[in-house]
């Protein structure tokens, strides 16, 4: 498949596919979905208009194709996975290629009753979490636990051991979990040659929070779970001293930021560890200006490592 033939694909087979619900079409001919993003919600935001096979999620604020704002199949696809379109374009091509278009004849949509009869069925998750470890022993997630600098230590605190199969090539994985707050888990697979890791989640998407074990008014936010690992080793501890928030995905930058401010009683400062990309700009962005509307303090550390992708990146490079 290629990128013109991915843009063709209906959008609602791809929303389906990541965990969106149908709520309804309306008069002029669009549909709406309870967003993939948000799960949970109770009042549809995610729309797509099927003239154009364009979607726009009314759930986020800001600018630019691939944050949750809107876009193609191929903006969606990147923006649930957390991945920057250009990098990651040929994984997403190869997942939505897997997807059967015949199942929703484009421009066959529009109606309820069409919605009704014509919509596809939920595709199953490709990848399926066989067997859990609470501690991480495979030789291959140590070296990549290794590599990034991470110890053996902090990471069984907080990390798990996944035997993961992927249902569409039959093959079987060992990957590194981190639980999000819905039960669900961040998935980071090794790949040694290329000294990366495939990242998906399995489950429910949501961010992670973390408490502090004293009362602390300071939370700090990051994108991904190895930045927040990576801070806990450069600080040389084992728990974080102020509140916690781990994004999993740039998207959920709307949720964390209604959290904080729902918790203004504890937290009054809050510092930002995104990464130095267009996702993390425009996140760091959005998290301020929700932030700032109600008299919250906030600092950025992007300064801290600026010439690198993100702090692990910034952590795996120092007296090396």
């Amino acid at each position: 498949m290629n990128i013109a033939q991915a843009k063709q694909i209906p959008l609602q087979i791809i929303v389906e596919h990541l965990g969106g619900r149908y709520s309804h079409t309306d008069r002029k001919g669009e549909v709406w979905y309870f967003s993939p993003f948000r799960p949970g919600e109770k009042t549809a935001s995610f729309k797509i208009n099927p003239k154009t096979n364009k979607w726009h999620d009314f759930g986020q604020t800001g600018s630019g194709k691939a944050q949750g704002i809107g876009g193609d199949g191929l903006d969606l696809w990147s923006d649930y996975h957390h991945k920057d379109r250009r990098f990651g374009i040929k994984e997403a091509l190869q997942e939505l290629a897997r997807l059967n278009p015949s199942a929703y004849q484009k421009g066959n949509v529009g109606t309820k009753k069409e919605q009704g009869q014509h919509r596809p069925k939920q595709q199953p998750p490709r990848y399926k979490i066989l067997k859990i470890a609470d501690r991480i022993t495979f030789i291959g997630l140590k070296e990549e636990l290794q590599r990034r600098r991470i110890s053996y230590e902090l990471a069984n605190l907080y990390l798990k051991q996944g035997y993961i199969l992927d249902t569409v090539t039959g093959k079987k994985y060992y990957g590194i979990l981190f639980e999000n707050d819905k039960g669900g888990y961040e998935v980071s697979i090794p790949n040694p040659k290329r000294q990366e890791c495939f990242k998906t989640c399995i489950g429910a998407k949501a961010s992670t929070y973390i408490q502090p074990l004293k009362d602390c008014e300071k939370a700090d936010v990051f994108e991904g779970f190895w930045d927040w690992l990576s801070w806990l080793e450069m600080k040389k501890i084992k728990h974080p001293i102020h509140h916690s928030f781990i994004l999993n995905s740039t998207s959920l930058s709307g949720e964390v930021s209604e959290r904080i401010i729902s918790m203004r009683e504890n937290i009054d400062s809050v510092f930002l560890f995104m990464d130095n990309d267009e996702a993390g700009f425009q996140s760091t962005y959005k998290i301020a200006g929700l932030l700032d509307k109600n008299d919250t303090k906030i600092g950025s550390f992007e300064y801290q490592y600026k010439n690198h992708k993100d702090l692990n990146a910034y952590w795996q490079n120092q007296n090396r």
